[in-house]
């Protein structure tokens, strides 16, 4: 009588796939605490230009407005801060801690040139909002053709 064995091609794979699988759960857990410091927090911003100024948006939940730093620095912006963690003196057991705390850090080359010295700031509700006025020279001109 002849046995007949089931052949199972992909089970040599399945098993390449578990030691894989456990690989990246052990690499990931071992950054999973303060990832947000080492991978670097970076706000969400929206940037948009109109015909006299440059309005940029970023989005900064639970920063207070002292601990916002905006610097300009050869036609470059740069957004900065921190986020602190709130120190408790009890323990707390988190089954899930998503928020990002730590420092932040966005920098940005302005297409055209700006009037640094007019540039206002506004920040309420956990949004700031920059406006960035042009130079004179930067503003879009039309130029009216003469009749010859």
């Amino acid at each position: 009588m002849v046995n007949l064995i089931r052949r199972r091609p992909f089970s040599e794979l399945m098993g390449i796939r578990d030691e894989v699988d456990r690989f990246l759960n052990d690499t990931v857990r071992l950054f999973d605490e303060n990832i947000a410091e080492r991978i670097g927090w970076k706000p969400a911003v929206d940037m948009e230009e109109n015909k006299e100024a440059f309005v940029i948006t970023a989005e900064l939940p639970g920063l207070k407005k002292d601990d916002i730093k905006i610097t300009i620095v050869d036609n470059k912006l740069m957004i900065s801060g921190e986020i602190y963690e709130e120190k408790d003196v009890q323990e707390k057991n988190y089954y899930l801690k998503e928020r990002a705390r730590g420092k932040f850090s966005r920098t940005f080359s302005l297409p055209s040139a700006i009037d640094a010295n007019k540039v206002e700031a506004t920040y309420k509700d956990g949004v700031l909002v920059l406006n960035l006025p042009k130079v004179e020279e930067a503003k879009p001109r039309e130029i009216m053709i003469k009749d010859s």
